[in-house]
């Protein structure tokens, strides 16, 4: 009886969690693929690195990601503004996101798209007088969701969260209803063929 309650609860919390999930917005994605940028920026510079000043570049649109890098930085204590101390200078070159064609999932399911966000940047470390090390750094990440949903992880105000929203196949959309209206054809030419015999 207990085992009973126990897994009971557990498959409340566990379906509950999925049926309620929420699909990440572009936004939230941006963000933690600056945070996983400043993670390979640290693994990709010497070991023996201590704080150091952070410069950021980037296009205009993009500007309004710096504090997002240094907030990452100094949360792990390595950014400083001692201009005595060596410096990361960081260009943002791209962020794009993109969708796929729509697809649907089964035969009368809602389309589906895959959305692939891209950030891709380059970096120098060194000091005044010389450069120690210089790399790219590109992070990506891919989901897939539903087509209905592309407006909402798209913050409206923020050019940066857009991609080209493909268009819905007009071949399929008609498809459906079609399907569904001969579905109902074939069931009444039945009924009235069985109930007859």
């Amino acid at each position: 009886m207990r085992t009973t309650k126990v897994i009971s609860i557990v498959l409340f919390f566990t379906i509950s969690n999925l049926l309620f999930s929420q699909t990440k917005s572009n936004l939230e994605i941006i963000h933690s693929l600056i945070e996983n940028n400043v993670s390979q920026l640290l693994r990709k510079l010497p070991h023996e690195v201590s704080p150091f000043q952070f410069e950021y570049f980037s296009q205009t649109e993009y500007e309004s990601l710096e504090n997002r890098f240094i907030y990452h930085l100094s949360s792990k204590g390595l950014f400083t503004n001692d201009s005595s101390a060596a410096k990361v200078k960081f260009s943002l070159d791209e962020i794009a996101i993109s969708y796929s064609e729509p697809f649907r999932n089964g035969l009368l399911g809602d389309f589906k798209i895959e959305r692939n966000v891209k950030l891709n940047g380059t970096f120098n470390f060194g000091d005044k007088d010389k450069i120690y090390h210089s790399d790219m750094i590109e992070s990506v990440y891919s989901d897939t969701l539903f087509y209905s949903e592309i407006s909402e992880v798209e913050a409206q105000t923020l050019a940066i969260t857009h991609g080209t929203k493909p268009d819905e196949p007009l071949f399929e959309s008609l498809l459906e209803p079609v399907i569904a209206v001969g579905a109902v054809i074939v069931t009444i030419i039945l009924l009235f063929t069985v109930r007859s015999k």
